[in-house]
């Protein structure tokens, strides 16, 4: 029974949109397990209330309790300044967010094509389904994430 229990925490997910391009496109295939053990920068894929039947695949920027704020050129987490070289932070507008103790802040590597916690805010911990640990397809392109 483990090793069922096991395979069935993973699957593979099948890419759909470019809002985590150039990471992750449209077909890409990944693979993705449950896991609660979430740090910054891991790919999450999570099912939003108001459209429970959709995954979305986003960064996760923001941990729980954190202060998130958008300036002109800068993320800042905390009051530091964060970088992430995945997002075009330079296009952010202005903004400001706290994660209560359950939530996270995600954005999608892709900002400009990207619906994330900039248009919804902080997403709850019970929202999110899977972690995505590897890039299966294309396969030159093989890699963890």
């Amino acid at each position: 029974m483990l090793n069922i229990y096991k395979y069935l925490q993973y699957k593979i997910l099948k890419i759909d949109g470019q809002s985590m391009s150039p990471c992750l496109n449209s077909n890409d295939l990944v693979l993705a397990k449950y896991s609660l053990k979430l740090f910054r920068n891991d790919l999450i894929c999570f099912n939003l209330p108001s459209n429970p039947k959709k995954l979305y695949v986003k960064r996760i920027i923001g941990l729980p309790s954190e202060f998130i704020e958008f300036t002109d050129s800068y993320i800042i987490i905390n009051g530091n300044k964060f970088i992430s070289h995945d997002i075009d932070i330079k296009k952010l507008s202005a903004s400001k967010w706290y994660n209560n103790e359950d939530e996270f802040f995600v954005l999608g590597d892709n900002y400009i094509d990207s619906y994330d916690s900039k248009n919804f805010g902080p997403i709850n911990i019970d929202w999110i389904k899977y972690k995505i640990i590897l890039k299966l397809w294309p396969l030159g392109k093989l890699n963890s994430l």
